[in-house]
């Protein structure tokens, strides 16, 4: 398969170009898509390949642009909805959870397919401050009628991106802003595909079950060099979605290493962490050496000085040494 060394954004940036291109009823609005080409550069030329009818420019009104992707959706399009950042979802809480994910269920079989994606930025460690460093994905996984998907790579974006525009259903795309310039080979095949609800295993071993998304996921994987210097192997298990969430492999390597860690940057207080926690337990309790483990960020807002907000995010060599220390106590 060929393929091209390009960044997260840039794969983001074909899959987009891809879907627009090969379907008509793809669309998409947000605030500055347009001719700036978006707030990260994102989008591009794409305003100017494909007009102002299909890349929208929309105000700062986030329940506007979600109406109207719902009223879209319901209508033969498939709308691409732009948040520009997670923080700023909360505005549109309502729609989304309300409108978006029920309307296919509560219109007595009129309306078939509600196929609109929310594309939105997630993460801190960018220097953005406490208004622009939210990561809720586990506030919209607790909805059922939404799919969440995190895509840690950029492979993963191209790929998860594209089955989330071409699904029937309503889909929380989540883009990791610390991984946008990341760069590696991406496939340039358009009809290259990674389906929604299936985790993956990253690398495999003995010591310990790590199970992650997102940034989490790329810190960890950072830190293999680290652990394989310390004599340490894991099997690294990246979810990649959220809802639905694919726990069959985290079971069946929890059953062969006996420990698990859960590694997510959000506070362990009301996060997805304890979820994932509590049903590997469920399913592997009689195989576990020891509690499901969780690695966290602290119980506090993602400070705006970079000394402070570098103690509270994750990061390789953070992971590295929470796993080496249950490994080799």
């Amino acid at each position: 398969m060929e393929t091209k060394k390009m960044t997260y954004m840039q794969a983001v940036r074909l899959a987009l170009d891809e879907e627009f291109d090969l379907d008509e009823k793809v669309i998409m609005m947000g605030q500055d898509i347009g001719i700036l080409g978006g707030a990260y550069g994102v989008t591009g030329d794409l305003y100017h390949k494909y007009g102002p009818d299909r890349v929208i420019d929309a105000p700062l009104a986030e329940n506007a642009i979600v109406g109207f992707g719902i009223g879209t959706a319901m209508t033969g399009w498939r709308p691409i909805i732009d948040i520009m950042k997670m923080d700023f979802s909360l505005v549109c809480v309502d729609p989304i959870v309300n409108h978006l994910a029920k309307y296919r269920y509560m219109s007595g079989g009129q309306i078939k397919s509600m196929p609109a994606v929310v594309r939105t930025a997630i993460g801190g460690g960018t220097r953005s401050g406490p208004h622009h460093s939210y990561s809720l994905h586990h506030l919209f996984a607790g909805f059922p009628g939404l799919k969440v998907v995190c895509a840690s790579t950029a492979t993963d974006a191209k790929g998860l991106l594209k089955s989330a525009i071409r699904d029937d259903d309503p889909v929380l795309f989540l883009e990791e802003t610390a991984a946008y310039r990341m760069k590696e080979e991406v496939p340039l095949d358009p009809d290259f595909l990674i389906p929604l609800g299936k985790s993956k295993v990253v690398c495999e071993g003995d010591d310990l079950t790590v199970v992650t998304f997102g940034t989490s996921a790329l810190k960890t994987t950072k830190a293999l060099p680290i652990l394989e210097e310390a004599g340490v192997h894991i099997q690294l298990i990246d979810l990649r979605s959220l809802r639905p969430l694919d726990l069959g492999p985290v079971v069946e390597s929890a059953k062969h290493t006996g420990k698990v860690l859960v590694v997510d940057e959000y506070t362990e207080t009301y996060g997805i962490s304890g979820e994932i926690a509590f049903q590997v337990t469920e399913k592997c309790y009689k195989d576990l050496k020891m509690p499901v483990q969780r690695m966290t960020l602290p119980e506090t807002i993602i400070p705006a000085g970079p000394v402070m907000e570098d103690w509270v995010m994750l990061s390789p060599q953070k992971i590295a040494d929470r796993i080496i220390e249950l490994v080799k106590g």
